[in-house]
């Protein structure tokens, strides 16, 4: 090992100069780097203390007896400032605004609720005991524990902590535990919340149409809108969309019809959103709802709320034979299983129908006889009829190769060959 005290020196003008505070240099065992330091300080025996102290933890940090200065100097940080560099850096690479707000808010519950100033508070048990006494729903339950995770181990990542001390905790099983089950509209319904919802119609025909959520429709303006190309679309921009990617999303007849209607009554002054005062709210849509004869959540308890139209839309699809590869890109979903599982209402779809259409199992009869006539039918002769011969002299084949060929193709009993052959003098 190199332990080395100085002073740096150097010339200048001819003279030569040194530095009234003093540098350290070492290198540690098994290593070839060398390490030069200031220890600013101009006192010797300060400098050796600085400098000593530097390189035991430096040897106990190589064995793993203390943690590197990076993660130390981070355990004294509050993680309060922890989480907003994290921010910071979600919003530098680009993820959308809504995303952040809602983990931002998620995270600062759980600090305030968990006790966490420090990385040091964070545990296992802590969160395990913050999740025994909720009554939220499973899936926002995950959320929460996702959303702290991302935080613990972008710091893993960047060498705040050693590692996240959350990372072993499972999700909640969310499976058929829904606390607002959604239920999708019928086409009767439907059409009744059309004829009732007069200046809503044109959110909602795009809603049921597009898949579009609440958000997304909202932020959708005009330049998003193409009605006058051959097949009509919508351009939905990628900052406004939950996955962050754009969809191009083609455009129904009678989503056209209702916003070339809206863009006609459109003044040139008008804000550039196409549903700037048409967007229902909450209380808005369940008069809508109440006014249509349709209940807002019926006897299962399943709730017909603005996003079902998107549930419609995918039982829709699934209604109309769409590939479940397409239906999953017009949602646009990044897992099949969630457009057929989640999206699709299964009670709806012709099951009874789809059944009564398979093959029966138990008219054996029938299908026997059926099958024994495509075989016949399909099938290579299985033989030569060969009239059986008892007469020496009605025999005309004299080539003995020929006979053999023709029995060899020929279904004869082995009585029948032995007087083929007896006639013809062969052997077999």
């Amino acid at each position: 090992m190199i332990l080395t005290l100085f002073r740096p020196k150097r010339l200048k003008n001819g003279k030569l100069h040194i530095a009234r505070s003093y540098r350290g240099r070492y290198r540690l065992d098994g290593t070839d780097k060398i390490t030069d330091i200031p220890l600013n300080t101009t006192d010797k025996r300060v400098a050796q203390q600085r400098l000593e102290q530097i390189v035991q933890e430096k040897q106990l940090e190589s064995v793993g007896i203390l943690p590197p200065q990076a993660i130390y100097n981070a355990s004294q940080t509050p993680l309060e400032k922890h989480l907003c560099d994290y921010l910071a850096d979600l919003q530098a690479v680009g993820r959308g605004g809504q995303y952040i707000y809602e983990l931002k808010n998620r995270i600062r519950r759980l600090m305030h609720e968990c006790l966490w100033a420090q990385i040091k508070d964070v545990s296992s048990d802590s969160f395990l005991g913050w999740r025994a006494k909720q009554t939220l729903a499973p899936k926002t339950v995950n959320e929460y524990l996702i959303s702290i995770s991302s935080l613990l181990n972008w710091m893993e990542k960047h060498e705040r902590i050693e590692r996240n001390p959350l990372r072993h905790i499972q999700k909640v099983q969310s499976n058929g535990e829904q606390t607002r089950p959604r239920r999708v509209f019928t086409r009767e319904e439907f059409q009744r919340l059309l004829a009732v919802s007069q200046s809503h119609k044109p959110v909602y025909l795009t809603a049921v149409f597009t898949g579009l959520r609440r958000n997304e429709l909202a932020s959708l303006e005009w330049d998003d809108v193409h009605l006058n190309a051959v097949q009509p679309f919508l351009n939905v921009r990628a900052s406004t969309t939950k996955n962050h990617k754009q969809a191009v999303i083609g455009l129904h007849e009678d989503v056209v019809t209702e916003l070339r209607k809206l863009q006609a009554k459109r003044h040139s002054s008008a804000n550039g959103l196409v549903f700037a005062a048409l967007m229902p709210n909450m209380e808005t849509f369940k008069a809508d709802l109440k006014e249509a004869n349709i209940e807002f959540i019926n006897a299962k308890n399943q709730r017909a709320d603005f996003h079902s139209l998107r549930h419609t839309l995918a039982t829709n699809l699934a209604l109309a034979g769409t590939a479940p590869r397409v239906a999953m890109e017009i949602m646009p979903h990044s897992d099949m299983r969630l457009t057929s599982k989640t999206y699709t209402d299964a009670g709806l779809l012709p099951i009874t129908d789809a059944v009564a259409k398979l093959p029966s199992f138990t008219d054996l009869a029938n299908d026997s006889q059926i099958d024994s006539q495509s075989s016949i039918r399909t099938s290579q002769p299985l033989s030569v009829p060969v009239e059986k011969i008892t007469n020496r002299d009605e025999l005309k084949i004299t080539d003995k190769k020929g006979l053999m060929n023709l029995l060899s193709t020929s279904v004869t009993t082995s009585q029948e060959r032995e007087e083929w052959c007896v006639i013809q003098g062969c052997n077999l």
